[in-house]
């Protein structure tokens, strides 16, 4: 599975990203369900929430989003890999 998704002004204010609902269902675990993520050379432990979205906080320690830079999440044996353009 390969998704992007370019950050809307509330997405980096308020530091999640908001999933589809089909691929939410399809391609990422059970609400609540902690799953790897790999970003920038550091694994962190994340988890979908109630309202299909995955919050980005830890990762400010990194990287600061901004509104209108691309998230792209990447599927793998070991989680899941997240980037940014």
């Amino acid at each position: 599975m390969e998704f992007s998704k370019t950050l809307s002004r509330s997405e980096a204010k308020y530091k999640y990203i908001g999933l589809p609902k089909k691929t939410r269902a399809e391609d990422f675990p059970e609400k609540d369900e902690v799953f790897d993520v790999k970003f920038q050379g550091k694994n962190y432990k994340m988890k979908v929430n109630n309202k299909d979205c995955i919050m980005l906080s830890q990762l400010y320690s990194v990287h600061e989003f901004q509104e209108g830079e691309t998230l792209k999440i990447k599927s793998g044996k070991n989680g899941f890999e997240f980037s940014v353009n």
